[in-house]
């Protein structure tokens, strides 16, 4: 019955059953290695992969920061109490020869940028914040970890990678990929619903329980797809094209704002397939926290409201940019006669922002728009739950 010996084996010898246990028991060592170095290399990772609310003050005015981050890498958002105008943050820098990092931030019309020494537990240094093109303006700033109530518990997940063609193509170009999303910390029917709607904005068809993994094989795909889409060129071909092969694709879910009522999500990206820049956009989210229901204009606005915002945007972008004279908007460097809302929008106790892509009303070198319109002249358009 030769099938037998295959699932009981043949007893070993006396010298070949030393031998069979040293084996077992340098598996066990490596194992047990291995275990300990995964959890040093995880803790380690808490360490520099992380989202935070810092508040405090800088100068004379209460801050707060939404800040994710990634190693050396900073992003998120903050913004004034006394002028709540979510700014993204775009860039950070180590300064050389110090210990201190530079985070710069803003959309038109404010930038900020704030220098100090970032710890565990606070941020604080020096700033600069400059409006409408007037002299800037510095102060001292002090801001400090924030994990009271009204402020939702996340952990901040990241995945990148890069591809290369086959050497025989002679190409160097590169194709690079990075995801990243905050996830809720606690279990509850308000973080079901956020993470349902993380799940579709990481393009999951299904409920993701692992974030991580979803992005990962993201990844995978977008970079496999690069790498056949041109494997099909001659080693000519795509010696010709150099580097207008390169390719990349990144997206970075984060909180824009958040208050002891509702909460905005931003997923940021951005994507380059050749040519002069690449393409990017922010889509925004907002969920009311109490009853955990995903927000549209119509359950902040009334109908007359939302006829109404044409014309508020209107005078919100003229007031923004400077237009003082009384010509159409596409007569003002424009690329539309008018402002139509979106569902694109944000929430704050000072007013409701709406934010649109680059070229959806100006040039790609104006970025971004956000327009915020004051809490004031909105009041008789809002829904009593926002009013």
């Amino acid at each position: 019955m030769p099938g037998l010996f295959k699932i009981f084996p043949k007893p070993l010898s006396g010298k070949a059953k030393l031998t069979h246990l040293k084996i077992k028991q340098m598996k066990k060592c490596f194992l047990i290695a291995l275990l300990i170095f995964s959890y040093s290399m995880g803790n380690a990772q808490s360490d520099t992969v992380w989202y935070k609310v810092f508040t405090g003050k800088l100068g004379n005015m209460d801050a707060t920061l939404h800040l994710c981050r990634n190693s050396n890498s900073f992003s998120g958002y903050i913004w004034f109490t006394q002028l709540q105008w979510p700014m993204p943050v775009y860039g950070a820098t180590h300064l050389e020869h110090t210990d201190s990092i530079q985070i710069s931030a803003g959309n038109t019309p404010m930038t900020l940028t704030i220098t100090g020494k970032l710890s565990n537990k606070e941020f604080a240094g020096h700033g600069e914040l400059q409006k409408d093109n007037l002299p800037m303006k510095g102060a001292h700033f002090l801001l400090k970890e924030n994990t009271g109530k009204g402020l939702s518990s996340f952990q901040y997940y990241y995945v990148a990678g890069n591809g290369k063609l086959p050497p025989k193509l002679k190409n160097e170009s590169e194709c690079s990929f990075s995801s990243a999303t905050v996830w809720p910390i606690e279990n509850n029917s308000f973080t079901a619903t956020l993470k349902k709607h993380l799940s579709l904005l990481l393009q999951s068809k299904v409920p993701v329980n692992n974030p991580v993994a979803v992005m990962n094989s993201q990844k995978n795909k977008f970079i496999s797809a690069w790498q056949k889409e041109n494997s099909i060129l001659t080693p000519k071909d795509a010696a010709d094209l150099g580097f207008s092969l390169s390719a990349s694709q990144d997206q970075n879910i984060m909180v824009m704002y958040e208050n002891e009522k509702n909460i905005t999500l931003a997923s940021y990206v951005s994507e380059y397939s050749g040519g002069a820049h690449n393409n990017y956009a922010t889509e925004l989210i907002n969920f009311d926290k109490l009853s955990g229901k995903k927000l549209s204009l119509k359950d902040v606005f009334t109908p007359q409201g939302i006829r109404s915002l044409p014309l508020l945007l209107d005078q919100v972008a003229r007031l923004q940019f400077g237009i003082k004279n009384r010509k159409p908007l596409d007569e003002n460097d424009f690329f539309v006669k008018q402002i139509n809302a979106t569902e694109n929008f944000y929430i704050t106790s000072a007013g409701i922002g709406f934010l649109y892509p680059p070229y959806a009303l100006k040039s790609f070198a104006e970025g971004e728009i956000n327009l915020l319109v004051p809490k004031a002249a909105l009041n008789k358009y809002l829904l009593p739950a926002y009013r």
